[in-house]
């Protein structure tokens, strides 16, 4: 249900001119939405629930765009102005109403492509991650701290049903097989056991984007933008790289996708041998992460793909592991 009295408030208190507003989704108790002014100018806006570190999350990822925005040069989300000049909407709502914040973004231009991404647009891609990463040494202070850490405790926090399989506190979810759950503990235990020894250095972990995919890249004629900061986090850095992989991994042209990628990255933040074995562990740590998602279903076959992804899932991590 869209608070209708909420989303009016919105509109007034970031002076957003007549227009016409559309629901672009209702995932988690937010409400994310289009707005278009009457001349096509486009914001969205974002009404989330008033819950525990809700303003302090969102006033941390409003600095942060601001910053990569305006330091680096970044075509990202541009916070807009409540009236007064906070980025973070006051508590919005009244009487027995839950109480809302809300922010407003400039809307980045462009589209996101699927299969007519060719390898060139995978290194400008590479490249825009290395330029993100890389705006770490100077970020502004608190940022991090506000935003928490994106590994396999918070993975277990979001993924209850992938936690209780992994360390048998339930029995295995509806259509998924002793044989697969028992793999995919050892493959949690080979995860975890390689994450431990990797570095945890400024050059490894800061603030990541954590949901990088190509559905989040947006691509017009001189710019390549980057969306949906609504999750980032602090992490590793190699967590953006493999999640922008992972999605094309199977093309027939993924392993020179993969090379686009670590050469535009190369260009602005040097690789060394170190960083790619980080990277191969966060691919096994992706394909970890979806599983959760795909055990969060009523059962794995909601999607045709689902029950041979799971079962794939150990050898697929296993394999990246294991070079």
């Amino acid at each position: 249900m869209i608070p209708t009295k909420v989303l009016r408030q919105a509109v007034a208190g970031f002076r957003l001119p007549r227009g016409r507003v559309r629901v672009l989704s209702t995932r988690f108790g937010k409400v994310c939405l289009a707005h278009t002014a009457r001349d096509g100018v486009r914001t969205q806006l974002r009404l989330v629930p008033a819950l525990g570190q809700t303003q302090v999350r969102l006033e941390a990822e409003m600095a942060w765009l601001t910053f990569l925005a305006t330091r680096h040069d970044l075509t990202v989300p541009i916070p807009r102005p409540w009236r007064g000049g906070a980025f973070v909407s006051p508590r919005l709502g009244s009487g027995e109403q839950t109480a809302w914040f809300a922010i407003a973004c400039s809307w980045v231009p462009g589209r996101h492509l699927n299969f007519g991404l060719r390898a060139h647009d995978m290194h400008r891609a590479g490249n825009l991650l290395g330029r993100m990463h890389l705006a770490n040494r100077d970020a502004p202070p608190g940022i991090a701290a506000a935003r928490g850490d994106w590994g396999i405790p918070r993975l277990f926090e979001l993924a209850t049903s992938l936690r209780d399989l992994v360390t048998e506190a339930a029995a295995p979810p509806a259509g998924v097989t002793s044989t697969t759950a028992n793999a995919l503990r050892v493959s949690h235990a080979r995860l975890a056991d390689a994450w431990r020894t990797l570095p945890a250095g400024a050059d490894d972990v800061g603030l990541i984007h954590t949901d990088s995919h190509w559905q989040n890249l947006r691509w017009s004629r001189n710019a390549l933008g980057l969306v949906d900061f609504e999750d980032m986090a602090t992490g590793r850095f190699m967590i953006d790289v493999a999640c922008l992989w992972s999605k094309m991994e199977a093309r027939r042209d993924g392993e020179k996708m993969l090379d686009a990628i670590l050469d535009g990255y190369d260009r602005v933040r040097p690789l060394s041998s170190q960083t790619l074995r980080d990277l191969r562990v966060m691919l096994a740590f992706r394909r970890f992460d979806y599983a959760g998602w795909v055990l969060s279903w009523p059962h794995p076959s909601r999607e045709s793909w689902g029950p041979a992804f799971l079962e794939g899932t150990p050898a697929y991590m296993d394999r990246w592991l294991s070079r």
